[in-house]
């Protein structure tokens, strides 16, 4: 007997990929459900049997890792037991049903999409249905013949138990059941595509749907690959469980790929709502940082007559005065309007206050560069509107530039 190891190059690979698969096609219907309800669009028959495929591929993918793991699948055959030997032929019934059933329900969830969407044709909508009804026939027919294929019952996994067991021709099965599957995936891949390139559409346009309704190109591809396995009866008797590791992993790979293309053209909502929401962010981020900085030097004009403050990065050796340049502004504007003028008999005596190493800052700025620093108390200015302010002396104690800009 050999037990599965996470070692084991090809098993663990039908592991990670069909889960890998499974999740993914988990995302794609749930993003599918949300761009129905962003939309507010009523659920469809395609919305409906595209759960159910989920549910049936969950079954898949569940037994088919079952296989792998307890019963010997992508293993070499030699090395494999009875006991696993036929705990994986049990399970391949399971896997028969359900993945002839996951696949069947999304190739119909495919033709009632296009049903909705090119409703306004006639002819189109006749043959749609026509290729559903073809499809359900395919999928429940299959599904009888797997079920009632050997008689008694058990004999579809124990036929050494029942030497007098009827059974058809199951590697004929696998082949036609396989070729119908990929021509039904042609024709559903195709039926589109004229209705589209008769659209009033640019033709880039025109490309792009093309291909969002061929992406499901895979699956046929998936379809032959699986077709051609199934042609290769001698390799599959003698090589049961590497022939079972092929099957397991082409299956789980067509019914979840399938899943994400049928859900595929549904999400164009989310991608242009999130798209808005991602202009709206940058907008209204943008919007923020000139509104809280409106005196920014990438955004305020210079003003006639405006000092200059420069800074130790501009000047080596020339200290920084931070001053609030929105009050600065204002002020400015309001000495434009209201100038100060000084009594005679109220004004100081500069060169009383002035001291060694001080200076006062008479605030002209047409001089070019005064630097003054000085000390005193308060003294009264009028403005020409008559009125009055108190204000106090400005004490420095750094040196600074004043520039005319």
């Amino acid at each position: 007997m050999a037990p599965y190891k996470t070692s084991m190059i090809f098993p663990t690979t039908i592991l990670v990929v069909n889960s890998t698969g499974l999740l993914l096609s988990f995302v794609a219907v749930v993003l599918r459900f949300w761009a129905r309800k962003i939309r507010r669009t009523k659920l469809r028959l395609s919305d409906h049997t595209i759960i159910a495929s989920w549910i049936f591929t969950l079954g898949l993918v569940i037994s088919e890792n079952y296989c792998v793991t307890r019963g010997g699948v992508g293993q070499a055959t030699q090395e494999v037991t009875l006991d696993q030997l036929l705990f994986s032929t049990k399970q391949f019934l399971v896997i028969g049903v359900t993945g002839t059933l996951a696949v069947t329900l999304v190739k119909i969830s495919f033709l009632d999409l296009f049903i909705s969407i090119f409703a306004s044709a006639d002819r189109f909508r006749v043959v749609a249905n026509a290729l559903m009804g073809i499809t359900a026939s395919y999928g429940v027919s299959f599904t009888i013949v797997t079920l009632a294929g050997c008689q008694p019952f058990d004999a579809n996994w124990d036929k050494l138990s029942h030497p007098d067991y009827k059974c058809i021709n199951t590697s004929k099965f696998y082949v036609v059941q396989g070729a119908i599957g990929a021509v039904l995936d042609i024709l559903i891949l195709l039926l589109p595509l004229p209705i589209i390139w008769k659209l009033q559409l640019k033709t880039s346009k025109k490309v792009g749907l093309t291909i969002v309704f061929t992406v499901g190109i895979l699956i046929c591809a998936i379809s032959m690959t699986r077709l051609v396995y199934n042609t290769r009866q001698g390799w599959m008797l003698t090589h049961f469980t590497e022939y079972a590791g092929t099957a397991t992993l082409l299956g789980a790979l067509e019914a979840n790929l399938s899943i994400v293309c049928a859900c595929l053209p549904l999400l164009q909502p989310l991608f242009v709502n999130f798209s808005e929401r991602m202009k709206s962010k940058f907008s209204s981020d943008h919007s923020t940082f000139r509104l809280l900085n409106p005196f920014s030097s990438s955004h305020r004009r210079p003003t006639h007559d405006s000092v200059k403050l420069t800074s130790s990065t501009d000047k080596p050796g020339v200290a920084v005065i931070e001053d609030d340049l929105e009050v600065a502004r204002s002020q400015r504007q309001y000495d434009n309007l209201y100038p100060i003028s000084v009594p005679s008999a109220s004004q100081p005596s500069f060169e009383e206050q002035i001291s060694p190493g001080e200076r006062f800052y008479s605030g002209q700025t047409g001089h070019g560069r005064s630097a003054f620093t000085g000390s005193g108390g308060v003294f009264e200015m009028e403005r020409m509107d008559g009125g009055s302010v108190h204000q106090k002396k400005i004490n420095v104690t750094k040196t600074w530039e004043v520039k005319n800009v």
